[in-house]
């Protein structure tokens, strides 16, 4: 055999196993497009999602500032309250104390249980 031969034959199986792998390369890369196109599409996705999301915190923001503007509020209207029980709490202890004082320090006159009215002068008319 002619060594040309030999080396043809070579070349020619080592051409074939070069195309029968450019052709998987090639089915490959077009999964690898076709992936591709994909991802994009599930990033523009995700990008409207946390665009939708960011605007949804946006408004739970205000929201819980608005929320806490108003309990702010009502805290202080409740401490107003409690100021004004506290003074009114405390005037009622000091009207108890000075009755409970005079009650004392007044003697109780004696009377009768008759069963007759208090006799006031001038009559019931």
């Amino acid at each position: 055999m002619d060594i040309t031969l030999v080396i043809n034959a070579v070349v020619i199986a080592l051409l074939g196993a070069t195309i029968f792998y450019a052709f998987r390369l090639e089915r490959r890369l077009d999964a690898m497009r076709s992936a591709q196109a994909s991802l994009g599409q599930v990033i523009r996705e995700l990008n409207t999602a946390a665009a939708r999301a960011e605007a949804g915190l946006q408004g739970l923001k205000a929201t819980a500032q608005s929320s806490g503007n108003v309990l702010n509020e009502k805290i202080n209207q409740a401490k107003a309250v409690t100021d004004e029980l506290s003074f009114l709490l405390q005037a009622g202890d000091r009207l108890g104390h000075r009755i409970e004082t005079s009650r004392h320090a007044t003697p109780r006159p004696q009377t009768r249980n008759t069963g007759e009215a208090w006799r006031v002068p001038g009559g019931l008319r």
